[in-house]
């Protein structure tokens, strides 16, 4: 058999030494987690792979010393011997194939250490995609809570972001936008603090957002239903006297059957009235004078 390059011999070393180092790290995470078995026959898988990397002659040696203490041994012993006749001595019948037996010992162990090299880098990467499966599956639990909860949030803001828009529409909910009104200035707080508990995406923070969002969805309805059961009775006589008048003129404004120019009249006069109680948001004008020009149009016509 032609002897190896020294490419191929060098690239063998260099794979053997990688197992072995593998092996050895193998050990080492077995002995730590515990796992006894394992660990036993990782450490043997490692030493017989470094036997056969570092010293691939040591079967061979064994085997010769073997032989030769056998030898010393028949040599040393003093009974004769009497060939027998009925056997047939030839060349290569002197004496067991040691030779062979060591070269077949060793092909096996090597065999032997391929496969627990094999099966100990099997079980680590099946326990790296378990480790994966298992992150990957929290991370979609944690998400899909964390859609709930935002959700939840948003449900509270649009709601709330509708009143405004529509406040001219939402007057006997006079409150929902008086930040005097205790619901209302603790409803502004809760929404204040889920939005600050919003920007944080760390897995703990999660419950410190959900439970800032149940803060807010309870004050959202405490505020709501203070709001709709007050209507505008919280106000002082005058400011309630100038919500009830708007309150009128805002029914001539939407009259799509009333005068254009007086319609248009009774709209400003009511958001001037409103205005003198509460800020009106600019949205809800525009959104009530988009709601009626509409209506104006075919007046003016």
């Amino acid at each position: 058999m032609p002897p190896m390059s020294t490419t191929a011999a060098w690239i063998l070393s260099l794979a053997g030494s990688g197992m072995c180092l593998f092996l050895a790290v193998q050990t080492v995470w077995f002995w730590i987690t515990q796992n006894w078995p394992r660990m036993c026959s990782t450490l043997i898988g490692a030493l017989v792979a470094s036997t056969v990397v570092f010293r691939p002659t040591l079967p061979l040696e064994l085997a010769a010393k073997l032989r030769a203490s056998l030898s010393n041994d028949l040599e040393a012993d003093p009974r004769p011997t009497t060939p027998d006749p009925n056997v047939t001595h030839g060349p290569g019948t002197d004496g067991p194939p040691w030779g062979t037996i060591a070269l077949v010992l060793g092909i096996t162990v090597a065999a032997i250490a391929l496969l627990l090299g094999s099966l100990a880098l099997a079980a680590g990467l099946r326990r790296h995609r378990e480790r994966a499966s298992q992150q990957q599956r929290r991370a979609d639990e944690l998400a899909r809570r964390r859609s709930e909860v935002e959700e939840r949030h948003d449900a509270v803001r649009d709601a709330l972001g509708d009143f405004q828009m529509n406040l001219l529409d939402n007057l006997h909910r006079l409150a929902l936008a008086d930040v005097n009104v205790p619901q209302t200035a603790r409803l502004i707080d809760a929404l204040d603090a889920a939005r600050d508990a919003r920007i944080s995406t760390a897995p703990e923070a999660l419950d410190t957002y959900r439970q800032a969002v149940t803060a807010l969805e309870l004050a959202w309805r405490s505020a709501d239903h203070h709001a709709r059961t007050t209507g505008a009775s919280y106000l002082p006589r005058a400011e309630r006297r100038n919500i009830e008048q708007a309150q009128a003129a805002l029914a001539v404004a939407r009259d799509e059957r009333g005068y254009a120019p007086q319609r248009q009249l009774a709209l400003r006069r009511a958001l001037n009235l409103i205005d003198g109680v509460i800020p009106v948001p600019l949205e809800a004008i525009a959104a009530l004078e988009t709601s009626t020009r509409p209506a104006l149009a075919p007046a003016k016509n």
